[in-house]
């Protein structure tokens, strides 16, 4: 009996454990779906948002002498972002078919291209490096000093960012600044249509960014700085004055008026402005608590 008995226990033990249930089989497909999908979605927002065509959405109105060029820079870049984004995109849901997961099939490891990665580090070095030689110009004729239109051609106007809003200042006949006769404006800038603008910018307190999007024309104020900048506006209409430089808790309150006239309405204005100041007792002296920190 023992020996049937240890004769029935081996026989257990011969026999094979039940095999594990086989993986479910892939679905490349539905993977590939959701991808398309995905992207199909991501091409719909960049159709809507104008991506794809300069209308009316993607960028504010241009009216300055040199919008055009700051425009031409950017749908270039875009232009080339965009293609290596759809190429990148095409070839990541390719390589998710290609090298998907078969059953049966063992991974295969590698250890990479040396030609195709100094492709890929070449290339884009050689197109930023393009972009850098290209851009210049453009960065030059607004932003270099030696560039600018001479003051005695332009209109000068002097700009304080203060905590949480733009002061502007004229000069009155005299063509002086820090004189009673000159010219003050909350919030509001006024320039003449197709004449040059040279603004200086200065802070009276934290770092704020003067920005004024239909121009395309951006600049930081920094501290104990009076910063030179210029533009020329060639069509009429009010936009935005904005600060691009997160500035305090009312930071958002912090937006003025760009009001381009006619040289006649400009003109017309800047008087009936001074008139009213002086009636006010002339208190845009050096001496008002706003404009006494002023240093060229």
């Amino acid at each position: 009996m023992t020996d049937h008995g240890d004769s029935h226990h081996g026989g257990d033990h011969g026999h094979a454990a039940p095999a594990p249930p086989p993986p479910p089989a892939s679905k490349p497909g539905a993977v590939l779906i959701g991808c398309l999908v995905v992207l199909f979605g991501e091409l719909i927002i960049l159709w809507q948002s104008g991506v794809f065509a300069k209308i009316p959405g993607i960028q504010p109105e241009a009216i300055s002498s040199y919008a055009a060029d700051v425009d031409g820079l950017f749908y270039l870049i875009l232009g080339i972002t965009g293609f290596f984004f759809l190429l990148t995109e095409g070839l990541l849901l390719y390589f998710l078919y290609r090298y998907r997961a078969k059953p049966g099939e063992k991974a295969r490891h590698t250890h990479g291209n040396h030609t195709l990665e100094l492709v890929w580090t070449i290339v884009p070095g050689v197109i930023l490096f393009a972009l850098a030689v290209i851009q210049t110009g453009v960065w030059g004729d607004i932003k270099f000093q030696g560039n600018m239109p001479a003051e005695k051609d332009s209109v000068v106007v002097q700009v304080i960012g203060k905590q949480f809003e733009w002061h502007f200042r004229y000069a009155g006949k005299d063509g002086v600044f820090g004189t009673n006769d000159d010219v003050t404006k909350l919030k509001d800038l006024r320039v003449p249509l197709g004449k040059n603008v040279i603004v200086k910018l200065r802070t009276m307190d934290v770092l704020h960014s003067f920005w004024l999007p239909n121009v395309r024309l951006k600049q930081d104020l920094l501290s104990g700085q009076t910063i030179r900048q210029w533009f020329k506006c060639i069509k009429t209409g009010t936009y935005e004055v904005v600060c691009a430089e997160l500035c305090g808790l009312n930071h958002t309150s912090m937006k003025g008026a760009l009001l381009v006239l006619p040289q006649e309405e400009f003109d017309a204005w800047l008087a009936s402005r001074a008139a009213e100041l002086a009636e006010d007792g002339g208190h845009v002296a050096a001496s008002d608590p706003i404009w006494k920190h002023w240093k060229d």
